[in-house]
C-alpha cells in the first residue's frame, strides 16, 4: 500500500476555548499488493482509534478480541467475520458492531480491507460519561 496515495488524513485543529479535533481521512477505493497483512493507525486520541487493515490472499486473522466495543467495516474486497458459530459477509458497506472481550477472525476472499474503530470507554479516558442514550 502507498500510504500517500491510498489514505489522505486531514489537518486536527484546536480551538482556543476547548480542545477539539476534527478531519478528514479518504480511504482507500482499492487494494495495492502488498504483503498478506498490514495495519496502519488512522487515528488514535483518548476516545478513539482507527485502524485500516489489509488482508490479502485468503489470509486469516486468527480468534482474538479486543478490550473495547469495536466496529468492523468493509470498506474494499471481501471476506468473512465470525464470532462463535455465527457468519457475517464483509462487503464494501458492512459494518459489525462487537462488544469489548468477544473473540472473533476476519478471513479475506481473496482481498478484503477492513476499517476497525476501538471506542475507549470514558472510565478509560478519566472523562466523565456524556454518551448519548437512545430509549
Amino acid at each position: 500500500m502507498t500510504k500517500g496515495r491510498s489514505v489522505r488524513i486531514g489537518v486536527c485543529r484546536e480551538s482556543r476555548k476547548a480542545k477539539v479535533m476534527y478531519t478528514a481521512i479518504v480511504l482507500p477505493r482499492t487494494i495495492d499488493p502488498g504483503k498478506p497483512r498490514e495495519v496502519q493507525t488512522l487515528l488514535a486520541d483518548q476516545w478513539r482509534k482507527l485502524v485500516l487493515i489489509h488482508i490479502r490472499q485468503g489470509t486469516l486473522l486468527a480468534d482474538h478480541s479486543a478490550r473495547v466495543p469495536i466496529t468492523v467495516q468493509a470498506i474494499v474486497g471481501t471476506g468473512i467475520l465470525r464470532i462463535g458459530d455465527d457468519e457475517y459477509v464483509l462487503t464494501p458497506g458492512v459494518i459489525v458492531p462487537i462488544d469489548a472481550h468477544i473473540v472473533h477472525n476476519v478471513q479475506a476472499s481473496p482481498d478484503l480491507s477492513i476499517l476497525v474503530t476501538f471506542f475507549r470507554q470514558p472510565e478509560q479516558t478519566g472523562e466523565p460519561d456524556t454518551t448519548a442514550r437512545f430509549e
